[in-house]
């Protein structure tokens, strides 16, 4: 009997041990059916797509990076064979045109002013005449834009040693412009020239005498150059004056 009352108290504590792993087994997939539902809510709450935009530091970081490629381009291209000061002084000249208000204000603008399709005045030649397709020497080109970078970050300060210009030529041309600017400095193979205030007065005046001379010379303007009287005196017979256009006035005549 005793066996008999043992093996009943076994098959209950299986019923009852069996009975509370369905109830934990229940729960576990009821707490995970619960967890899926609300994440099935939480993603139906998001929306479809998602503006990420980047922090004032990260664009700031990217539009400096942009225009130390550009100097540096410029930089290498004007100057790599000048050495350090050589490309200094053309640095110089693209950060005094961001100044002028007769250029673009920034490093990029200035030194790919003119490639616009509208356009036909560059003024940089590399910018136009396929140098940039040619393949760049990598350790020069890599010296260069560290010094670009270190420059637009103020880890180099250029000395001003072009005398703030704003211009430039190789010492082999003397372009027409030259005339109407200040020579500053000659550094290398390049000679650096700023405005020229009074120069550029000069000019204007002289453009303004010629357009002057031209209206007189078109003009048809009497001029007596002598006069005959009959016996040598004035008398009761009319003075026939002689004529003639100031254009032959002008020749000689």
């Amino acid at each position: 009997m005793k066996n008999g009352v043992r093996r009943a108290h076994l098959r209950a504590d299986c019923a009852l041990v069996g009975a509370i792993a369905l109830i934990a087994v229940s729960g576990a997939s009821a707490r995970g059916f619960i967890l899926y539902t609300d994440e099935l809510r939480a993603r139906a709450a998001l929306p479809d797509s998602v503006i990420v935009t980047r922090s004032p530091l990260a664009l700031a970081q990217m539009e400096r990076a942009t225009q130390a490629e550009c100097l540096a381009e410029a930089m290498y291209y004007e100057a790599r064979g000048e050495g350090i000061e050589g490309e200094k002084a053309v640095a110089e000249v693209v950060l005094q045109r961001t100044r002028d208000r007769d250029y673009p204000s920034t490093v990029c603008g200035v030194t790919y002013d003119g490639v616009q399709p509208d356009r036909r005045d560059c003024q940089f030649s590399f910018a136009c005449d396929g140098t940039l397709r040619r393949p760049k020497d990598r350790y020069t080109w890599q010296r260069v834009q560290l010094l670009a970078e270190k420059i637009l970050t103020g880890m180099v300060r250029l000395s001003g040693q072009t005398g703030h210009a704003v211009a430039y030529h190789n010492v082999d041309v003397t372009p027409l412009w030259a005339q109407t600017m200040l020579k500053t400095a000659q550094i290398g193979n390049h000679v650096f020239y700023k405005r020229d205030p009074l120069a550029q007065a000069r000019l204007l005046q002289g453009q303004e005498d010629a357009e002057a001379l031209e209206q007189v010379e078109g003009a048809n303007v009497l001029v007596p150059t002598r006069v005959v009287t009959p016996g040598g005196r004035i008398g009761s017979e009319e003075i026939q004056p002689q004529i003639q256009t100031s254009g032959a006035v002008g020749d000689g005549a």
